[in-house]
């Protein structure tokens, strides 16, 4: 009975450290490619759309624990194009993301993430007919996964969906995804 109890407490000593890197705080930035989903069209001939570009994440987070997080970042979710008969519109997606971040540590060095929250969204869109601009709460979710190459930087790949950007009524409504890899920073 004391050598297991012994083997226990071994084996939580040396597992210990790595428990402890896996909390608190880390700072965020990703690149990758956005796509607008649902463009609306109806009714127009001949219309060409470009809706894939270049987006940005950049952020910070805190681990309260090995299994769970939370982080907020601000993302820019780059621009949609539609053009017909020498006239162009376009749209323009971005906003503030709080998210809950659960983690699943797979190894030392390999993590699973899942992220479910809010995204503080503005949808600028412009044209031939004029502007407009909404901005509204809207829901976010994504998953991902991280690899630390040392015990401060980590390389992360993520793929969130940024639910019904927009407004109905006005700049109209859609979904935009966006797949990102880049670097977290632990302290």
């Amino acid at each position: 009975m004391v050598k297991n109890i012994l083997a226990l407490l071994a084996a939580f000593a040396i597992s210990a450290p790595a428990f402890a890197a896996d909390t608190g705080g880390y700072l965020v930035g990703m690149v990758g490619q956005t796509k607008v989903k649902d463009i609306d069209t109806a009714g127009l001939a001949n219309v060409s759309v470009d809706d894939t570009d270049t987006g940005f994440k950049l952020g910070g987070g805190y681990a309260f624990h090995r299994n769970f997080g939370v982080e907020v970042a601000y993302v820019d979710l780059g621009k949609a194009t539609a053009s017909a008969g020498g006239q162009t519109a376009e749209a323009k997606s971005s906003g503030l993301v709080v998210v809950a971040v659960g983690m699943l540590p797979l190894s030392n060095q390999f993590t699973l993430l899942g992220r479910l929250g809010l995204i503080d969204a503005t949808v600028k869109l412009s044209g031939p007919g004029g502007s407009d601009k909404s901005t509204d709460l809207k829901t976010t979710f994504g998953i991902g996964a991280s690899y630390s190459f040392t015990p401060k930087f980590a390389g992360r790949v993520d793929i969130d969906r940024y639910s019904k950007l927009g407004d109905s009524n006005t700049t109209g409504e859609s979904d935009v995804d966006m797949i990102s890899i880049g670097v977290v920073y632990k302290f």
